[in-house]
């Protein structure tokens, strides 16, 4: 039977083509199958831990603006996570299905959601006052947003998508990934964020999510999305940690900057959905068909052939 191009994307059977050589009586452990369950304990651990370790004392806004907040909010605790998961992922034998897609999209339009991000992440570097702090400051901020870009998007555009993809279509995939990613940051409002605060960041980490899937999906590579999201969040975190409130020239521009993002993300969202959408063409053009009678059938039926057991009865 011919498989459609979206069956390709993971890999979907639990035994190799060829018969692996095992010594008898010994059972082969890894890779380890994928599944929704192993791809969905990453998060959940996570949110345990972060609920276990939050407490509403914490001040969050104070989160990266000091050398010593982006050691032991950023640097330590995430650095910590990173490793883990890889440790996760390398004892799956999951490295190649949670990183790389085989199939990439060919909608070229969508590629401008992810671009134009980064061109946002570009046009706030000059907002930064990089005199304001020292420049091992910006050092260990770089070190920290990376261990927070491979951390969240190996378990949210990695190991997620893989065990979603067991159980969903892509466009389930998607939807489900970006919704998912937007309710871990519910947990902020433990660690002393405010709740509207909260909510706005829940809604643009499930918008930005859609775009780094995007990245994904279009450079059929995790380290884009990466990458993306390490920048997204030096420039965030960089700009609140030396922003002068007394400056409402600067403050006006981040304002604009800050309203064009809410629409590149929402085009990311529109874009996201476009991509999973099409991906399940080949599966939904199955089903229908699939539901069509053989032509002889009608053949059949036309001649009486069909009729005439019934009428034995």
């Amino acid at each position: 039977m011919v498989r459609p191009a979206w069956y390709n994307r993971e890999v979907t059977t639990t035994a190799p083509t060829t018969p692996a050589k095992t010594t008898p009586g010994r059972r082969r452990r890894w890779p380890v199958p994928p599944s929704l369950l192993i791809g969905l304990a990453p998060l959940v651990v996570f949110a345990a831990i972060s609920a276990w370790r939050s407490r509403p004392s914490d001040d969050y806004p104070a989160l990266g603006q000091t050398v010593d907040s982006v050691v032991r909010a950023l640097v330590i605790p995430e650095g910590i996570a990173a490793v883990a998961l890889c440790l996760v992922v390398t004892a799956l034998g999951w490295w190649r299905i949670a990183t790389v897609d085989r199939t990439r999209t060919t909608l070229r339009w969508t590629m401008t959601a992810p671009i134009l991000i980064l061109v946002v992440c570009v046009v706030r570097l000059p907002l930064i006052e990089w005199t304001a702090l020292p420049a091992h400051y910006f050092l260990l901020l770089t070190v920290g947003v990376l261990f927070v870009g491979v951390f969240e998007e190996l378990m949210a555009r990695g190991m997620l998508l893989v065990g979603l993809r067991r159980r969903l279509p892509e466009f389930g995939v998607w939807a489900l990934s970006c919704v998912l990613f937007g309710l871990l940051h519910l947990l902020n409002a433990l660690a002393g964020a405010g709740i509207g605060p909260t909510l706005i960041q829940v809604v643009f980490a499930a918008s930005f999510g859609s775009t780094l899937y995007l990245a994904r999906r279009l450079t059929g590579s995790l380290l884009v999305p990466v990458l993306l999201h390490a920048f997204w969040d030096f420039g965030s975190i960089g700009y609140s940690a030396t922003a002068d409130v007394h400056d409402q020239g600067r403050l006006a521009v981040l304002g604009l900057i800050g309203l064009f993002s809410f629409g590149v993300l929402a085009l990311g969202v529109v874009a996201g959905g476009v991509v999973a959408w099409r991906d399940d063409r080949p599966r939904r053009l199955e089903r229908r068909w699939r539901s069509v009678p053989p032509m002889a059938a009608f053949a059949l039926e036309a001649r009486g052939d069909l009729a005439a057991p019934a009428s034995a009865r």
